[in-house]
């Protein structure tokens, strides 16, 4: 009832814009779990906070309709950035020369991510935080909030009573190989994996059995 009227709420306010008529796709949640197309994201970003920091990257894998991850589509791409701090740079090993090389403008990168996702359930760990600075750019560029339907891996790990601590321990507890920590891409196929795990079990319950939002 709550994420209906959400829905309803987010049309009317924007279902007139553009960008919302070609991002936006309505999700039936009746449909079971292992027919839907799961879009797995991580970003880096130069800081904690959406209102002061940017993004530097964005990582993503798809779980297909079968339940499988298929990495050959895997998104991976570098945004331009102004400044980064060495903080930052110790946290995920992103430095301004590598940016140099690699990095976008945010409006290319953006729109591609979009249209990646457009049509699929968006699925992180800690997905919010994704979500914010994700949201950030989409405000500014077409004026629209985050439309995709979403999923945080954390909520399913406290369903199953798993207590939470960063991606790369939880993923030790439950079996799962953690890559390239602090890798946009790499951090996503793990996380990915966790989904699997959680998820396989209820493959042919209808999606509603998730902890969505919008």
């Amino acid at each position: 009832m709550i994420l209906s009227l959400r829905i309803h709420c987010l049309k009317r306010r924007y279902g007139h814009k553009e960008a919302w008529k070609r991002f936006y796709r309505d999700i039936d949640v009746d449909r079971p779990v292992e027919k839907t197309t799961f879009t797995v994201i991580d970003t880096e970003t130069t800081g904690l906070s959406p209102k002061r920091d940017h993004l530097v990257s964005i990582g993503a894998v798809k779980v297909e309709k079968s339940l499988s991850v298929d990495i050959s589509t895997a998104f991976h791409r570098f945004l331009k950035v102004n400044r980064l701090s060495r903080e930052a740079v110790e946290v995920h090993g992103i430095t301004l020369r590598d940016l140099t090389d690699l990095g976008e403008e945010p409006r290319e990168v953006i729109d591609d991510f979009m249209e990646y996702a457009v049509g699929t359930v968006v699925v992180g760990f800690n997905v919010e935080f994704d979500r914010r600075f994700i949201e950030k750019y989409l405000r500014s560029i077409y004026g629209i909030p985050f439309p995709f339907y979403r999923v945080d891996v954390l909520t399913l790990l406290r369903r199953k009573g798993v207590r939470a601590g960063s991606l790369e321990s939880v993923a030790r507890t439950m079996g799962v190989p953690a890559l390239g920590v602090h890798s946009a891409v790499d951090d996503a196929y793990t996380t990915a994996l966790l989904f699997l795990k959680l998820v396989t079990p209820l493959r042919r319950e209808p999606l509603k059995v998730l902890p969505l939002v919008l």
